[in-house]
């Protein structure tokens, strides 16, 4: 089983170099894309010895098409240079809570299964509905961008309501997935043979949340959908980002049947980050104190 692990990261490096570490894989099956915002030279070492640096950097913003265009370069760096069997997406705030090994026979238990969650758009709320149904025009979403494309939003819903692509089903789910070789093959033949696809997600809000969710409910692959993407992640109600886990949640961790975590910050909570890389390094296994 040959993973491609791609991570999309923004700050941290010393987060970035324990991701990399706990992988324990050769360079070359790590993708890393560095947010082009951020200062290269505190990953230096870090890029140029341990993963395949994807030197066309970006500068991604939350919720814009940036997100989608950063996760396509890592894809088809990947894709060329060599036959992946799967391909895992990660952020530079992720670790894996259990040992890769684990992960990687999983995935030779359930080949050809998909690790996507993708859930039509009339099963979610009405605000994933509005992500699409509007035309949202600025890359650079700061506060203020945001702000007056909202309100160009709302007047839009007076005058004109965007339709789905191809008049399709949308479909939503996570941005974090682990999806086959051939699937992946797919898309990037879909999305060379149907350009109007990339063109009509530019100007949806947050749609790395729908651009391969959408695809591959559209294709032979679905039936393969687990609907699970094997990662831990917690939210709170009313707050977009997923909340940052601490030691408090060893527990719940050390109990989770995913493969991954998401998120960790050094800044908030180094003693969870520095037990998980300890128990990955150490015994490849998770021993409770």
């Amino acid at each position: 089983m040959k993973v491609a692990y791609l991570i999309l990261a923004h700050h941290e490096p010393e987060m970035l170099d324990k991701l990399i570490s706990v992988l324990n894989k050769p360079k070359e099956q790590i993708f890393v894309h560095l947010d082009k915002k951020t200062d290269i030279i505190q990953f230096q070492n870090i890029l140029e010895e341990k993963c395949i640096f994807i030197e066309e950097r970006l500068n991604v913003s939350w919720g814009s098409f940036s997100m989608i265009n950063a996760e396509l370069n890592l894809l088809r760096i990947a894709f060329e240079a060599d036959k992946f069997d799967y391909y895992c997406l990660l952020s530079g705030c992720d670790l894996p809570i259990k040992p890769i090994h684990d992960f990687e026979n999983y995935l030779i238990k359930n080949q050809r299964k998909e690790f996507i969650l993708c859930a039509e758009s009339s099963r979610c709320s009405p605000y994933f509905q509005k992500r699409y149904k509007g035309f949202y025009f600025f890359e650079n979403r700061n506060k203020w961008l945001l702000t007056l494309n909202y309100g160009v939003t709302k007047i839009q819903r007076f005058f004109y309501k965007r339709k789905p692509y191809n008049y399709q089903l949308m479909y939503f789910g996570s941005q974090w997935w682990t999806l086959s070789g051939n699937f992946i093959e797919y898309v990037l033949n879909f999305l060379e043979q149907n350009p109007a696809y990339t063109r009509y997600f530019r100007y949806t809000l947050i749609p790395d949340e729908m651009f391969f969710q959408t695809i591959i409910a559209h294709s032979p692959f679905f039936e393969q959908v687990t609907d699970d993407n094997l990662r831990l992640i917690h939210f709170t109600k009313n707050i977009p980002n997923p909340i940052i886990l601490t030691i408090e949640d060893k527990d719940v961790i050390l109990q989770s049947k995913a493969f991954f975590a998401r998120k960790f910050d050094l800044r908030k909570d180094k003693e969870i980050i520095d037990f998980l890389f300890k128990c990955m390094i150490s015994k490849s296994k998770f021993v409770q104190d």
